[in-house]
């Protein structure tokens, strides 16, 4: 239903543009996540800064975050 919607609106190309920008740009936060926490920076300080919790921090971390980061 989703492809006859966004075929006969004409969003399609807009949506997989948006949601390739989305995916790179999650990517490039995560990576960066990653470097400041091998670089010693801890969980909370990272958590203040990117708006996520210690606790999904840590799970970055831990390497439980996201499976294609």
């Amino acid at each position: 239903m989703l492809a006859i919607m966004t075929e006969t609106t004409g969003h399609g190309p807009a949506l997989r543009a948006k949601r390739a920008a989305y995916d790179l740009a999650r990517a490039k936060l995560f990576a960066e996540i990653s470097a400041a926490l091998a670089d010693g920076e801890g969980p909370s300080s990272i958590a203040r800064e990117s708006g996520f919790t210690r606790e999904y921090i840590a799970k970055i971390r831990d390497g439980k975050g996201p499976r294609d980061s």
